[in-house]
């Protein structure tokens, strides 16, 4: 059986304090990367000079302005040859230096997404749990129940959908929906795939992101079905400014 080849991207914006120890835990894989690709948002902390220095184990850098994380994303996915997907957060780090290995296996033998589990650290509020167990069922249509830095994305699934840059947080949610939508549900691997930090955009509950969310939902569910659920985006963004 051929071995999976996994093309790791990592978008970056000012991120300079964290990027290295990012990269050092693809690095140190024992299953190592096809390749590596950063993608830089022209970050002004100098982030651009370590990416210099370091530019030799990495297979393809970008670094310009863009519209965003997933923007930056869909630059990375469009240079990417393996045949899966990963994307790290700059300010995140794989779990141990056997990840891939693990997770191999079960590349091999699936054609869908392949996902495990995420351990939260730095969190602000309450209601993040600290393992965050990633599933792909009809509660996705709740909440977004698949943690990104937990899947592992066949490459061909983006060959005619790739994430909507024009959401600015919850691209990932909307791609996911739409690949539930399809009939995918994935497989699910007993495994901590990374070490995340959970004080980012996405966990910061404000308005605008709930907003978001039922932007999305309207978009994959209809108007009556999202209006519907507006009372549960109501609640949830509740007891979140409450913890």
């Amino acid at each position: 059986m051929n071995q999976p080849t996994i093309s790791v991207i990592i978008p970056v914006f000012n991120g300079k304090r964290t990027l290295h120890a990012a990269l050092q835990s693809v690095w140190e894989q024992s299953f190592p990367a096809h390749e590596i690709i950063v993608i830089d948002g022209g970050s002004t902390d100098g982030t651009r000079e370590l990416l210099e220095s370091l530019k030799l184990r990495i297979h393809h850098l970008i670094s310009e302005r863009d519209a965003g994380v997933f923007d930056a994303i869909n630059k990375g996915i469009a240079l990417a040859t393996g045949e899966w997907i990963y994307v790290l957060g700059s300010d995140d780090v794989l779990a141990a230096p056997d990840t891939f290995e693990t997770i191999s296996s079960h590349l091999a033998a699936s054609q869908s997404l392949v996902f495990g589990s995420i351990h939260n650290l730095n969190i602000k509020q309450s209601l993040v749990p600290e393992v965050h167990i990633s599933s792909m069922t009809s509660m996705l249509y709740v909440r977004n129940t698949l943690h990104q830095q937990s899947v592992f994305y066949p490459r061909s699934l983006f060959i005619e959908t790739i994430f909507d840059p024009s959401l600015k947080v919850l691209a990932d949610y909307d791609f996911h929906l739409h690949l539930f939508s399809k009939g995918q549900t994935g497989k699910y691997v007993d495994v901590v795939v990374a070490h995340c930090d959970a004080s980012g955009l996405s966990k910061q509950f404000n308005r605008s992101l709930y907003r978001e969310e039922y932007r999305l939902k309207k978009k994959h569910l209809g108007i009556v079905a999202a209006t519907l659920l507006v009372p549960v985006l109501i609640l949830k963004y509740l007891l979140k400014k409450r913890r």
